[in-house]
């Protein structure tokens, strides 16, 4: 397992590599610290179990993991590979775009998918297409109204 997240764009015909080392999250950090100290023997299998709340086979599993691929043994294999089924960034951002043209501005998300739909024969749920333009932090226009408080 590579130390490091490598990212590919094409600009111009020009392929930039990016290479970022990559980060653990807090309960990565935390099975590492409770590996760690279970190596040194600090803990024993069942204390480090309690304390990173898994079994102790997983322990043994984690611990062999760190020994193998050092300090990236604890992050999942499948953490940063992206799944087949999902849209590219291409169709994403051809999404994105359209939405914020002057001639979709100001139209309902569900409206707008719909029309995605029938009209471009997008293949591709209505909600997917919500969460697409959520992620870039466009919001459907349409507005409820406030309720009313009601008085005690």
């Amino acid at each position: 397992m590579s130390k490091y997240n490598v990212f590919t764009s094409t600009i111009n015909d020009i392929t930039v590599v990016e290479v970022k080392p990559r980060k653990l999250t807090k309960e990565e950090a935390k099975k590492l610290r409770g590996i760690r100290r279970t190596i040194t023997g600090e803990y024993n299998g069942p204390r480090a179990a309690r304390y990173l709340k898994i079994t102790t086979r997983q322990v043994r599993n984690l611990k062999s993991a760190v020994y193998a691929y050092g300090d990236y043994g604890v992050i999942h294999k499948n953490r940063f590979h992206r799944p087949p089924i999902a849209y590219s960034e291409e169709i994403r951002k051809e999404i994105v775009d359209m939405y914020r043209s002057k001639e979709y501005r100001g139209m309902l998300i569900s409206h707008f998918a719909e029309m995605l739909i029938d009209e471009f024969n997008y293949d591709m749920a209505p909600s997917t297409i919500y969460n697409i333009l959520r992620e870039n932090r466009i919001r459907s226009p349409k507005r409820h109204k406030k309720k009313r408080k009601t008085k005690k």
